[in-house]
């Protein structure tokens, strides 16, 4: 396998990580030591073992998640990750506030802290209770997603304005664009998309696919 996503541990999180790959049908491969079910791409062992991560094809993969339980053992799997595979992309979960510049200086591209987004959450509950409604359904709706879909050089959708690729008749926004790292919101509608653009798109889970498609 290669250009697949690599996801350390299979807990609660693990499992909403993995659910969202598959539902995006991104490939995948699974690392843990104590999964309760048995599954084809599953890896039982330890990522914290440089062997179990080759196994895993760390330096044919595109990215590693690292969704483990432990802060110590997150900033080791990231260090690791990296020291193998130099150009992987590292997407880690922080327990702690105060793991998350550790995480970072260990190799990370981007660290998420659950309490963080939910204190966020907490606070527009109570400033901004119609962002916060918003937001909460955006997360916890099966038919409703924000995804990010990449525009391929042969892909159907470069060359052509956002005002000819009919997308509100299928309840669809494309709410930013991210192009040569830079992020541009809110984009006109004439706005043409090019190869190598990364669109963030609202809508409904099926529609969001079909668009995946022409991507």
């Amino acid at each position: 396998m290669k250009n697949h996503t690599i996801v350390c541990g299979y807990g609660y999180h693990g499992r909403k990580i993995v659910a969202a790959l598959e539902k995006a049908g991104i490939p995948h491969v699974i690392i843990d030591l104590k999964a309760e079910e048995e599954r084809e791409n599953l890896i039982r062992g330890d990522a914290k073992d440089e062997d179990v991560l080759l196994r895993a094809g760390i330096r044919e993969a595109r990215e590693v998640l690292i969704a483990v339980s432990n802060d110590v053992d997150t900033v080791f799997i990231a260090m690791l990750s990296r020291h193998l595979n130099p150009n992987i992309r590292i997407v880690a979960k922080a327990d702690r506030l105060a793991s998350m510049k550790k995480i970072y200086l260990a190799g990370a591209n981007k660290v998420i802290s659950p309490y963080v987004i939910g204190g966020r959450l907490l606070a527009r509950a109570v400033a901004r209770p119609l962002v916060a409604e918003f937001f909460q359904r955006v997360t916890i709706a099966e038919d409703l997603e924000v995804a990010q879909i990449g525009v391929g050089d042969d892909s159907k959708l470069a060359g052509r304005m956002i005002k000819d690729m009919d997308l509100a008749s299928r309840g669809l926004a494309i709410l930013a664009v991210y192009r040569a790292g830079e992020l541009i919101p809110n984009p006109p509608a004439e706005f043409r998309v090019e190869a190598g653009d990364h669109l963030i798109i609202l809508g409904g889970s099926e529609e969001i696919m079909r668009l995946r498609r022409q991507g």
